[in-house]
C-alpha cells in the first residue's frame, strides 16, 4: 500500500471517528450526569464528571468507525471516490436491457416496490432493522448508473451496505448473473 493511499484512508477514518463521538457525545453527556453517585457493581472508578463522557464518546467513535472502515477493505474494488461513503454510484456498460434488471430485481426478495418509471428504475433495498435503501439504476445508450443510497440523507455510516448493493447490481448487469 502506498503512502498516499494510506493518508488518505487514515483521513476519511479520523472524520468519521470525529463524526460519531459528536454524534454519540450528547447521549454520553446525559448518561453519565444524570447518574446519582458513583457507578456501581465494580465499576468504582468511574466518576460522574466530562471525562468520562467524553471517553465513552471517543470509545464507541472509535469502535464504530474502525469495523465501518475494515467492513469497506473486506468488500475490496471499491473506486477511492467511494471509499466509507454511504451514498454509493457506479457506472456499467453493458448491452443488457432495462427490462431484462427489472424482471431479476422483481424475481429477487430483497428488493420491494421494483418500479420502471420513464427510463430508469427505483426499487427499496430490505435491510435488517432499518428502513429500505433507495436504489435507481438508469441507463444512456449502453451506460448505466446504479445508485443506492440509505433511507435517510443524514445517515452516513452503512458498513458498506450500499456499495455491495451497487456492486452486486453492476456485477448482474455487466455479466447478467
Amino acid at each position: 500500500m502506498n503512502f498516499q493511499k494510506l493518508f488518505f484512508k487514515f483521513v476519511i477514518v479520523l472524520t468519521y471517528l470525529l463524526r460519531v463521538t459528536l454524534l454519540v457525545l450528547p447521549i454520553a453527556l446525559v448518561i453519565v450526569t444524570t447518574k446519582e453517585g458513583g457507578w456501581r457493581y465494580g465499576f468504582t472508578f468511574i466518576q460522574n464528571n466530562l471525562d468520562v463522557a467524553f471517553f465513552v464518546s471517543f470509545a464507541i467513535g472509535f469502535l464504530v468507525s474502525m469495523y465501518h472502515a475494515v467492513s469497506f477493505d473486506e468488500v475490496e474494488g471499491a473506486p477511492a471516490q467511494n471509499y466509507m461513503k454511504s451514498h454509493q454510484v457506479v457506472y456499467v456498460k453493458s448491452e443488457i436491457t432495462l427490462d431484462e434488471v427489472l424482471v431479476w430485481l422483481k424475481a429477487d426478495k430483497n428488493y420491494k416496490d421494483v418500479r420502471h418509471d420513464n427510463g430508469f428504475i427505483t426499487a427499496r433495498k430490505k435491510v435488517h432493522f432499518l428502513s429500505a435503501d433507495k436504489v435507481q439504476i438508469t441507463t444512456d445508450k449502453g451506460l448505466y448508473t446504479v445508485k443506492s443510497s440509505p433511507f435517510a440523507t443524514w445517515w452516513f455510516i452503512d458498513f458498506a451496505r450500499n456499495y455491495k448493493t451497487v456492486k452486486a447490481l453492476s456485477k448482474f448487469i455487466k455479466f447478467g448473473k
